[in-house]
């Protein structure tokens, strides 16, 4: 009974929505070549990677504040731009839930400017490693294109994170300009300019794409981020991700682990407990960097050449995002890889580290 009431629910809803605002279409190509402007953007002229910065006007912003977001002109969706994920992948624009659920909240602002769109649904929310390596990327793609304060309005993910309103500062940018998306998740705009996504392509995982990152935008975060001072003592860091909320890549033996490091003059970090400022200071001051692949790896991106990391990782778990990030920073990296099984029920600890092994890394 309950879910043949939501059932009729969710419909009553989606048809008073699409009485207000129209049902939702599909554009077709002639329709978005028409209403879209493309711009190609390069950082360097040896820049091998080039970008898209589209502009368009009198469009709606729309989010299911989960994994679809929809940019919408006189009632059709915007192939391209808009963006459906399904199990960490970008999937075809006809599998967007939007088209079938229809914009389910009235408009909560209207821009007569240009608003700066770096809005994604729900994975740069609150999460620390989405935001360094989708929005931050995206501001430095915008910034190239154009003065960042010249926009009249900049919608972000959420702005409400000290790492988020700390990281923006760096930017330069007017903080009465921000729209927070956690917060507006329908707006419209008589102007919008949207920049590419730094790393998602179309039906592969994230995990797979997201190791291509940009060494032109390392090299651009790290001159905007680091300072030029450095500490003369070198720290020995172990970032302890027990305080995540996510069941993964948590580590079996802690208490064990935990006993060595110590012995061996590590500090052993939560990074949700320090500054952003303090992370930058810390891995730019880093002799070696120990911990299970997270987020809070992302700040690799500020260690100094030969810095010394080594990342933990279950057996069944693949991505090379941090080994190509010492790569570009010519850091000293090795991937421990865990022989325990990985737990079939997914909240367990799924990785043992061998302190013998461990040793010898280090």
């Amino acid at each position: 009974m309950k879910f043949l009431l939501k059932k009729i629910y969710s419909f009553l809803v989606k048809l008073i929505f699409d009485s207000i605002y129209g049902k939702l279409k599909i554009a077709d190509h002639s329709f978005f070549n028409k209403n879209v402007k493309t711009f190609r953007i390069k950082f360097f002229s040896s820049s091998h990677k080039e970008y898209n910065i589209y502009s368009t006007n009198k469009v709606r912003v729309y989010s299911d504040n989960s994994e679809n977001l929809v940019y919408i002109k006189d009632k059709f969706v915007l192939p391209e731009i808009s963006l459906q994920l399904g199990k960490n992948y970008l999937i075809e624009i006809e599998k967007n839930s939007i088209l079938k659920t229809g914009t389910k909240k009235f408009l909560k602002k209207k821009y007569s400017g240009n608003i700066l769109s770096l809005v994604q649904g729900i994975s740069a929310v609150n999460n620390y490693g989405h935001w360094m390596l989708d929005i931050l990327p995206k501001l430095c793609i915008s910034e190239k294109f154009s003065n960042l304060n010249d926009f009249d309005g900049i919608y972000l993910p959420n702005i409400k994170n000290n790492f988020q309103k700390d990281s923006l500062k760096y930017f330069n940018i007017n903080p009465n300009k921000y729209i927070d998306g956690s917060e507006i998740n329908h707006i419209y705009a008589e102007k919008l300019t949207i920049p590419q996504h730094p790393y998602w392509e179309i039906n592969k995982h994230q995990f797979e794409t997201v190791a291509n990152v940009d060494q032109d935008i390392i090299s651009i975060l790290r001159n905007k981020f680091l300072k030029n001072s450095e500490n003369t003592t070198k720290e020995k860091l172990y970032i302890d991700r027990s305080d995540s909320k996510y069941f993964h890549m948590q580590i079996e033996n802690t208490e064990e682990l935990h006993k060595f490091l110590k012995k061996n003059n590590f500090k052993i970090l939560r990074l949700s407990e320090i500054t952003f400022e303090d992370q930058i200071s810390l891995f730019q001051n880093a002799e070696i960097v120990v911990g299970a692949h997270g987020a809070g790896l992302c700040n690799l991106i500020f260690c100094h050449p030969k810095t010394k990391v080594i990342e933990f990782s279950n057996k069944e778990f693949k991505c090379d995002l941090f080994k190509n990030i010492c790569k570009i920073n010519n850091l000293d990296y090795y991937k421990y890889i865990s022989e325990k099984e990985v737990p079939i029920d997914r909240i367990n600890p799924d990785i043992k580290v061998s302190i013998n092994k461990l040793s010898e890394l280090i």
